[in-house]
């Protein structure tokens, strides 16, 4: 491993853990701030059972999170975040390919590290967020790795160009960063402009966009255009309400910039969705999806939890996802997610339970079944079963 990549990684995660720092300084009439750190340790054993739901096997998953932030002055900060795991898995012994998959870094800057692959056991680091930030008026500048989230459903954003994440990998809420110059500006309090190019080792797979969005009617609204991985990119969707229900959507057209024998040069994805707040206090939702994008390029993918292009965005040509949580008390909560992929023969469930011990300790339990998808990563991926029990700090 390059030097250059330890760097990163120790500046991104360990910074604060080395240094105690205490930078207090004035201005005029500001101070810098402290800077401090945040996160949490997580600890995840799971049970496994294959696509038949027998030869269990027992899985772990320890998890720290640290977040630093430096607020400088009142306009600029900076931020560095990231996680630290260690895995233990004996699948990992016949799939040793998989250490490998996960020390991938698809960003220009490479913030990951594979520091242990030895049998079941692998240790892995990464930074997720490490940019600067500058706000003035009514403009705004980050750069570096960060989140650029124009997606507006629960499940599935086509209108997401630089930051999709999996449904399916619900131990990562932060969800993924990517390496990019944005450029923000507010020209009212309902209405924004957003710029932003994320560069790429190999100049095909860049991404550049630009996002309008406004209010009308009582409707957030978008526009979305810009190149995506070497293919044109034009889309929107909105956020609304009717009759006391949310009502929300978005598209994204795709066209290859150069025609490729064999392939379907254009494509549509887009998802739409209504959810709804019940007179007992259960939130639901429900949402539809088609993917246009489905075996448009065949391709193999090894982890169902890896995030996937917007422009093929599920394992599947269509979608549908009724999901629901209740507070059962101040402290507990319930909540149900299924899924139906028709055109695959497939489905997934997801009940989940959280509890809260204390403010500081939290316990989840929460089960994946997946059912069906002969030939597909559905019937590979069985069901799991996982007990979380998370320090926050």
């Amino acid at each position: 491993m390059s030097l250059m990549k330890r760097a990163y990684i120790i500046i991104a995660i360990f910074i604060t853990s080395v240094f105690n720092l205490d930078l207090v300084a004035a201005a005029g009439d500001s101070r810098i701030e402290s800077p401090t750190l945040r996160g949490y340790v997580r600890n995840m054993p799971a049970l496994r059972l294959d696509r038949d739901f027998s030869d269990p096997s027992f899985t772990n998953l320890f998890h720290n999170r640290l977040n630093f932030r430096w607020n400088i002055s009142s306009n600029f900060h900076l931020v560095a975040e990231g996680r630290n795991r260690l895995f233990y898995n004996t699948m990992f012994k016949d799939y040793p390919q998989y250490s490998d998959i996960l020390g991938r870094d698809q960003g220009l800057m490479d913030l990951s590290w594979v520091w242990l692959s030895d049998g079941p056991w692998i240790g892995h680091s990464m930074a997720d967020r490490l940019y600067a930030d500058w706000r003035a008026d009514k403009w705004q500048v980050r750069v570096g790795r960060q989140r650029i989230n124009w997606g507006i459903n629960l499940v599935s954003n086509p209108n997401d160009l630089f930051n999709t994440y999996s449904f399916f990998d619900f131990d990562y809420p932060e969800r993924p960063g990517s390496d990019a110059i944005r450029i923000q500006y507010f020209p009212g309090d309902l209405s924004r402009i957003q710029l932003a190019v994320s560069p790429a080792r190999d100049s095909r797979d860049m991404v550049a966009a630009a996002m309008l969005g406004t209010n009308w009617r009582g409707y957030d609204v978008q526009a979305v255009a810009g190149y995506y991985r070497h293919r044109l990119a034009l889309g929107g969707g909105w956020a609304g309400s009717i009759g006391g229900a949310g009502f929300k959507g978005e598209a994204t057209w795709f066209h290859d910039i150069e025609e490729e024998a064999g392939t379907d040069r254009s494509n549509i994805v887009a998802s739409t969705g209504f959810d709804y707040m019940f007179a007992n206090g259960t939130f639901g939702v429900v949402e539809f999806l088609y993917n246009g994008g489905y075996n448009r390029r065949p391709g193999e993918v090894f982890m169902i939890t890896e995030p996937l292009r917007p422009d093929n965005i599920m394992f599947s040509k269509y979608a549908v996802t009724v999901s629901a949580q209740r507070s059962l008390s101040p402290i507990l909560q319930g909540r149900l997610a299924v899924m139906a992929l028709p055109d695959i023969d497939a489905a997934f469930l997801m009940p989940g339970i959280d509890y809260s011990i204390t403010r500081d300790l939290d316990l989840e339990f929460v089960g994946q079944i997946f059912l069906g998808g002969s030939g597909t990563i559905f019937e590979e991926a069985g069901a799991g079963f996982f007990l979380a029990l998370q320090y926050s700090f």
